[in-house]
């Protein structure tokens, strides 16, 4: 165990894409061994591949709760009320963080009231430890819960306490909202290979502007408007590109689009 690890050990019971970006954030930032981590699968197999990749322990849902005072639950929203049925008793005394979209906290806690419920919606980029985790605690959460939760997901990103009536639109706006800048990243590469440049090449400028973007607000706390204005001249290059974007709509499309994700979160929840 390197210098920073600890002893918490974590079950996981699902092994999608937010439960391996989850993985291997915490393996990224060192502050669970792999061999603090199990994980299952209705699917086995998957949780097996995940083994295979991290040199996590793949076992079955019981092992999984058994061995682990803290138990993601990273199963679909439809799945997880019947998965915490299923296993009420057992996980009674267990600190248990749900990731499903929809499901509230009453929800969870109405099928037993002495489950300790943290409600927590990552995105995908916790994978490289540059996510957002906004996350809500239960009525049977205690100091100690919180600290443990804290240690093993804080490292993940952006780490923020929010109000349960708010982490839809938190969820749309992160969560969603990866899959837009990507979309417009293979854009800005498309415009790189229509000016001659490699796919390569424009792939990784693109990129790069981006991520280099976003750092310069979160580093300075400058308003983005504030950091427009300052690459853009008089009569110069960007004014004329930011005019072009006006006019085919960007801006109202870009909230347009996040919104449309609110609304269908929405619905989720009201299943």
């Amino acid at each position: 165990m390197d210098k920073g690890e600890i002893s918490i050990m974590l079950g996981i019971i699902g092994a999608g894409n937010i439960s391996e970006a989850i993985i291997a954030g915490i393996l990224k930032s060192k502050t669970l061994d792999c061999k603090n981590i199990v994980v299952s699968n209705y699917n086995q197999s998957k949780a097996e591949k995940l083994s295979l990749k991290y040199g996590v322990t793949a076992a079955d849902n019981i092992e999984v709760i058994k061995k682990n005072s803290i138990i993601l639950l990273a199963v679909k929203p439809y799945a997880l009320i019947n998965v915490l049925e299923l296993y009420q008793n057992e996980l009674a005394d267990k600190v248990i963080v749900s990731v499903a979209s929809g499901i509230s906290i009453n929800d969870m806690e109405n099928v037993n009231k002495r489950l300790k419920i943290i409600r927590t919606m990552p995105n995908t980029p916790v994978q490289i430890c540059k996510g957002v985790l906004a996350y809500v605690y239960g009525a049977n959460i205690v100091e100690n819960d919180k600290n443990i939760f804290k240690t093993i997901f804080s490292k993940l990103g952006m780490f923020i306490e929010i109000d349960e009536s708010k982490i839809d639109a938190v969820s749309s706006l992160t969560g969603c909202s990866p899959a837009f800048i990507y979309q417009i990243i293979e854009a800005m590469s498309d415009a790189g290979v229509k000016m001659g440049l490699q796919r390569e090449l424009a792939i990784s400028l693109s990129a790069m502007a981006v991520n280099g973007s976003g750092g310069m607000h979160y580093n300075t706390e400058m308003h983005p408007a504030v950091l427009k204005d300052k690459v853009t001249s008089p009569a110069g290059s960007t004014i004329e590109g930011l005019a072009e974007l006006e006019s085919k709509g960007v801006r109202g499309a870009v909230i347009s689009a996040l919104y449309k994700a609110y609304e269908k979160t929405l619905l989720f929840s009201k299943k």
